[in-house]
């Protein structure tokens, strides 16, 4: 009994350490307190400058990445976060979008951007611009699937989307036509 209790005991220890040291990676830059979603928002908005580290989106967490550390950051438990970069003549393969890395080939351009779901629902209807990456963020409902069209002029592009758990944050595979 004594042997499981200095285990335990160290379990926390280690755990309160490590958590400790990670809350003071993020505070280093700034990112303290914040969760998954608040980062990556700042981060589309300019008002969090992307300096010294890296930000990799899974359909559960954000990983924070500094000082050679990986911080995991909770996600919205009832939001999906996909980020797309439609192309006319190149694009990438991503899976998992690399906020801090990944580039697509339309900076700064505006598009019309529809989302509607398996029944027929609108969840999302507007002009929506790419940030300087060439990529446009957007936050769905989870656990849904539907057809997201976007249009630029003449042309378009659709695909059908999940938001399940473990799909893709990244959507490079939408060339306008």
């Amino acid at each position: 009994m004594k042997k499981i209790f200095l285990l335990v005991t160290a379990l926390l220890i280690t755990f309160t350490l490590s958590s400790c040291s990670n809350d003071e990676d993020l505070a280093s830059i700034g990112l303290d307190g914040m969760s998954g979603k608040e980062i990556l928002t700042g981060v589309a908005d300019g008002s969090i400058k992307v300096d010294g580290f890296g930000l990799s989106v899974y359909d559960d967490e954000l990983m924070v990445l500094v000082n050679d550390k990986k911080i995991s950051v909770n996600m919205p438990d009832d939001e999906f976060y996909l980020s797309v970069a439609p192309y006319i003549g190149s694009t990438h393969t991503c899976g998992f979008h690399s906020a801090t890395g990944c580039r697509g080939e339309l900076k700064q351009e505006t598009f019309f951007v529809e989302f509607v779901d398996s029944d027929n629902n609108v969840i999302l209807s507007e002009e929506i611009s790419t940030m300087s990456n060439g990529f446009f963020d957007l936050w769905l409902p989870r656990n849904i699937e539907g057809t997201l069209t976007i249009t630029q002029g003449d042309l378009t592009t659709s695909k059908l989307i999940s938001t399940e758990s473990g799909q893709p944050t990244c959507e490079t595979t939408m060339q306008l036509t």
